[in-house]
């Protein structure tokens, strides 16, 4: 017994060696000495500075044709035959590694790469497989790594996920201060933002200046437009799951960022040395002597405030398991000059186990916890109040992987979740008689799921993934539910009765199957079609007469009055890469039918309404469009280019006329833009300094304007005719930054100085259009501007 320990120990000495050391060949010597084929090397890559395991990176053997891709943690596995081979170590803006080995038998390898400085042109590095759009199933999964987003212009000098996001084809928002994302013809609320596994409401501060999420706490985000792995539920558009960092468990370091907006500082290392590693950031804005030097007077005296916090404690107890804890926070207040502030907070906790079975059987297992709470305050001493919401959301949710091969792998798994909301509670603030406390009944369901997935591929040519998802879903009390006289609109004249429900019990159940499909056909090893089909079901719904999250908003489960959301999305793409992958095109069509879509009546109450229901409508829609992608991975110029043509449109027809929305016709939905293009272009100057721009135009949003005005009781009101048949301006838009990296002798100077201007020729893009009275004139139509001039940033980074 103690002579095979020391030979293990001799085997393990010899592998760490290698990493080490540079000899012209390695032998990787493992438990089974004898065998020729099936030799499974694994691995992990990591950054030398920071340790944290590099996503994406490529692992190559050349004399097999054969690339992986390193998975969440950084790691890879191959299988070889017992021959000699020169792996490569490949990753975007690191030093690439050959390593010359011989494959004996099993082994394990740690391989460290550090950054570099693009200084030759004909340089070949990717950050990923080059060929993965190409011989991968995948359809409208899109990932963007925090080096990628680096080459975009800052907005109000910070890299910003959400806005990122939204350059690329079949992405885009409603405008400058819009919060979320639409993709694809779907609302913001139809998609899941979830950091670490758990889901966030409201992912943007101030109103959706800026993201809430602080970029140097992030590893990669990946968004999933398309074919939606069986995986994921619960919304009906797009899935967005963004990955922390974890820290270093060899040494501490950290990254710091100020500019004249906004700050952050974020620090890793080792909590117990080589076993856990902690990471902990958090981002501060400084935005109001901005607000106070500008002209309005409203705005000149109102004040923004916000910040945001993260904690990630990550603990690889063996080569097996790993435990990893994510904490976030993110708190906003914006306080008008009228003394009305408005305030939002989301709190989010998770706890992840990763295990590796065996070779081939993998489990992961997950556990969150999240709160959403959000309010309005009037403290001006004349009828004060507060209005207060919250939205509470606990699950869990595990997976198995069983990998039959290199190409054949299955996936299993289940989630189940519980969410309870309190829509709104107004509560008399002082001595006023007028304003009497209100508060709207809870809301409580429960959803749970279960899934597997199968992805395949049959030789070179056919590649294959397919998925079902089955969820269930229950609407719970305690709650007293109305009962309304048949044949008559729901309101509350046609109120008949109320039921009472008991805690937990159950009101009203709903269902359905989720299948999920994608075809891959390559006609070459640079170029590929891919068919795909989704369904997926969505049991809350964001009830809002605008066009973006705001902290006014009210979330709605699903009940026995409005039944969940319900989206079948088909897909079909081409796609090409060009000079040995230097660049990327796609072109894809898709077609989207959507059921129960949520739509509000003509002059409905949404705030502390506790019988909502009279005051909603179900609708259809439909989504249909053509996406373009050109993109260029290298060289001194990088960039890409995306155009969207499509349309997202909406149509509501009841029993009853006078609910029926533009006669029962098809109209635009709020997020409507049939043409959207974006153009990114990255010059690298030299070694320090690169510069890049970024153009964005698209089709002005719809809106609804007053068709006349007319006098009731001495006072003017407007008339509406048609909803949604005017549109805002188009909008268009040019942003510009330089990039200087310092590596002079003082410390302070060793970092990246960015100058940025945001909407360079001061372009007013219309937000929103209102109108105002003026004595002896008809009324006159007034713009609101988010950036009306060309606004500057500085910011200084560094890495310590």
């Amino acid at each position: 017994m103690k002579k095979i320990l020391v030979i293990l120990i001799f085997f393990i000495g010899q592998a760490s060696w290698a990493q080490t050391t540079s000899p012209s060949k390695r032998e990787v010597i493992g438990r089974d000495i004898g065998q020729l084929k099936g030799i499974k090397i694994s691995g992990r890559i990591m950054d030398e500075i920071t340790g944290e395991g590099l996503v994406g990176a490529t692992v190559t053997v050349p004399e097999l044709d054969l690339t992986r891709v390193t998975d969440k943690n950084g790691g890879f596995e191959l299988l070889l035959d017992r021959a000699e081979y020169t792996i490569q170590f490949r990753y975007v803006g690191y030093e690439t590694i050959d390593y010359p080995i011989t494959a004996v038998g099993d082994g394990r390898m740690t391989i460290r790469l550090i950054q570099e400085d693009f200084q030759l042109d004909d340089v070949v590095i990717f950050g990923r497989d080059p060929e993965k759009n190409i011989r991968s199933t995948d359809m409208g999964a899109i990932t963007l790594s925090m080096n990628t987003m680096r080459e975009l212009p800052p907005f109000m000098g910070e890299i910003d996920i959400v806005r990122s996001l939204a350059t690329l084809p079949g992405v885009s928002q409603v405008g400058e201060a819009s919060s979320g994302l639409n993709v694809r013809g779907g609302g913001v609320d139809q998609n899941l933002i979830q950091f670490a596994g758990a889901p966030i409401y409201n992912p943007s501060h101030m109103f959706g200046l800026f993201t809430a999420f602080n970029a140097d706490v992030v590893n990669d985000v990946t968004l999933y437009k398309a074919v939606v792995p069986a995986k994921y539920g619960g919304r009906s558009s797009a899935i967005l799951d963004i990955l922390p960092k974890a820290g270093s468990v060899s040494k501490w370091g950290g990254d710091l960022m100020l500019s004249n907006y906004s700050g952050k500082i974020s620090l890793n290392g080792p909590l117990i040395k080589d076993k856990v590693s902690i990471l902990g950031g958090f981002r501060i804005s400084y935005i109001n002597w901005l607000l106070q030097s500008l002209s309005n007077p409203t705005v000149r005296n109102s004040q923004a405030n916000f910040y945001d916090g993260n904690l990630v404690i990550s603990a690889p107890i063996s080569n097996k398991n790993e435990f990893t804890y994510s904490y976030y926070t993110s708190y906003d207040d914006f306080a008008f000059a009228s003394d009305t502030t408005i305030s939002w907070r989301n709190t989010a906790h998770s706890l992840q186990w990763k295990s590796k079975l065996s070779s081939k059987l993998s489990f992961e297992a997950l556990g969150y916890y999240t709160l959403y709470d959000y309010g309005i305050f009037n403290l001006s001493g004349i009828s004060d109040f507060e209005i207060n919401s919250e939205i509470q959301d606990l699950g869990g949710k595990f997976f198995l992987g069983y990998n039959f091969s290199e190409t054949s792998k299955i996936v299993f798994g289940g989630e189940y979740k519980q969410v309870n909301i309190q829509p709104g509670e107004l509560v008399p603030k002082g001595t006023q008689e007028d304003i009497l406390f209100k508060k709207v009944q809870n809301e409580a369901g429960r959803e749970a799921g279960i899934h597997f997935q199968h992805d395949f591929e049959l030789g070179e040519k056919f590649g294959f993934a397919y998925g079902l998802r089955y969820d269930t879903y229950q609407y719970l009390g305690s709650r007293v539910v109305r009962q309304y006289a048949e044949n008559e609109p729901l309101s509350d004249g046609s109120s008949i009765g109320e039921t009472s429900y008991k805690d937990g019990e159950v009101i009203q159940t709903y269902g359905g199957l989720g299948p999920r499909a994608s075809f891959r056909y390559s006609l070459s090893k640079a170029s590929s079609i891919k068919l795909g089909y989704n369904k997926m079901y969505q049991f809350i719904h964001l009830i809002s007469n605008t066009a973006t999250i705001a902290p006014s908003d009210v979330w709605k489960l699903s009940d026995n009055f409005l039944g969940p959301q319900i989206a079948d999305q088909y897909s079909l793409g081409f796609y090409n890469n060009f000079k040995g992958n230097i660049f990327e095109t796609s072109i894809e069509v898709y077609y989207k039918d959507l059921q129960n879509v949520v739509e509000y009546k003509d002059g409905a109450t949404l705030i502390m309404q506790n019988h909502i229901e009279t005051e909603l409508i179900p609708a259809e829609g439909q989504a249909y469009g053509v996406e373009l992608y050109v993109k260029k991975n290298l060289g001194r110029l990088t960039g890409w280019a995306s155009y969207t043509y499509s349309r997202s449109l909406r149509r509501v027809i009841t029993p009853y006329e006078e609910e029926n929305i533009n006669d029962g016709e098809w109209y635009a939905s709020n997020f409507d833009k049939p043409h959207d293009l974006t153009l990114i272009g990255n010059y690298k100057v030299s070694t320090n300094t690169s510069i890049s721009a970024t153009f964005a135009y698209s089709t002005g949003r719809p809106v609804t304007f007053p068709e006349a005005k007319f006098e009731y009781s001495g006072i003017n009101l407007a008339y509406f005719d048609s909803r949604n048949q005017q549109r805002l301006p188009d909008f268009h838009r040019l942003d510009f930054a330089v990039n200087f990296k310092f590596k002079g002798q003082g410390r302070f100077f060793d970092g990246n100085w960015t100058f940025s201007l945001l909407n360079v020729y001061g372009r007013r893009n219309s937000y929103s259009i209102y109108f105002g009275e003026s004595d002896g004139s008809p009324p006159q139509a007034l713009r609101l501007a988010i950036l009306g001039v060309p606004l500057p940033s500085l910011s200084y980074a560094i890495k310590f």
